[in-house]
């Protein structure tokens, strides 16, 4: 079993279960050093940025579950690349996957991609000031 990061959609508890149903939700985490954004491909994803940070959802995954996220996530593709990066989960640093796009620019997100955000939102319990500044500037409805 490894640890997972999850700042986009795969913080939506249903989406999890379907793509990852061996995944156990651990809680809250923040990647520190990092901003997240909407790049031009439509999609969620962090960027580095010092002083900055990103919250996120802590999973804990099985090897067939990575190995879905990889196909999901479009790894094989260069949608996706993974970067094992240090979170803190309450009082610990844990060594976490993250899923990180090679491009860096600012865009719009997919109109389908909405809802699977905002579901992940709900259900992610990040904090109200944390969404407000870094992510509704971005993600409508």
């Amino acid at each position: 079993m490894k640890c997972y990061f999850a700042y986009g959609s795969n913080m939506w508890n249903e989406q999890m279960r379907k793509r990852c149903p061996q995944s156990r939700r651990i809680g809250v985490a923040v990647l520190s050093g990092y901003r997240w954004i909407i790049t031009t491909r439509g999609y969620a994803s962090v960027v580095e940025s010092r002083g900055e940070q990103v919250e996120g959802v802590l999973f804990e995954i099985s090897e067939s579950d990575e190995q879905a996220l990889d196909r999901f996530e479009g790894v094989a593709s260069g949608n996706y690349q993974k970067h094992d990066l240090t979170v803190r989960q309450g009082n610990h640093d844990v060594i976490a996957m993250v899923y990180i796009d090679p491009i860096t620019a600012d865009g719009e997100p997919k109109e389908e991609y909405i809802h699977r955000i905002n579901a992940g939102l709900a259900d992610a319990d990040l904090s109200d000031e944390y969404i407000a500044r870094q992510v509704r500037r971005f993600i409508r409805g």
